[in-house]
């Protein structure tokens, strides 16, 4: 799509038809979450910033949003193209770990993961450039932890969010 806005340049020329980087969302978890040790859980970003184009299923079950099959906690962009995903997860433990990841998921299949060690409360953070084909591939964040019995993740720090998940549609790649 485009966007109708003009822009006067000092020289006199004009700008106009700059393509929109949209869809694009940011959600965040309003409350700690709970994930087993050693499997990979669906982080449940709960809570919108913004929701440009009604992309983001912040719901535990699966909806329909612009014609696509959306499941929980999942982001399924309606236009094709390349997308710059982010995802953020941290740790309510002070117990030390090895294994503490963050992975970004397409259509059930792993494509992204940063491993981090859990060393007193601390937070594994991606970002990755996917492909959508904007009629059913979606996305989600989910975390791993080795942490014997599970761990806690923590959703806030007084007002600062330790846990989210944001795309926007890139242009010009």
């Amino acid at each position: 799509s485009t966007n109708t806005t003009t822009i006067a340049l000092k020289s006199g020329a004009t700008l106009t038809n700059f393509p929109d980087n949209t869809p694009a969302f940011q959600a965040f978890r309003a409350s700690n979450q709970t994930i087993s040790a050693s499997t990979y859980v669906k982080i449940e970003f709960e809570t919108e910033d913004y929701d440009t184009d009604g992309c983001y299923n912040n719901t535990s079950g699966t909806v329909t949003l612009n014609g696509i099959s959306t499941p929980s906690y999942s982001f399924a962009p309606n236009v094709a193209g390349k997308y710059l995903i982010g995802g953020a997860v941290n740790a309510n433990t002070s117990t030390d770990f090895d294994a503490f990841i963050v992975a970004v998921f397409k259509n059930g299949t792993q494509v992204n993961r940063v491993l981090n060690s859990n060393r007193h409360f601390d937070s594994a953070m991606t970002s990755f450039i996917v492909t959508a084909n904007g009629t059913s591939d979606y996305f989600d964040i989910r975390g791993y932890t080795e942490q014997s019995g599970g761990s806690t993740l923590q959703a806030t720090d007084g007002d600062s969010r330790l846990m989210w998940f944001c795309a926007t549609k890139l242009i010009g790649v």
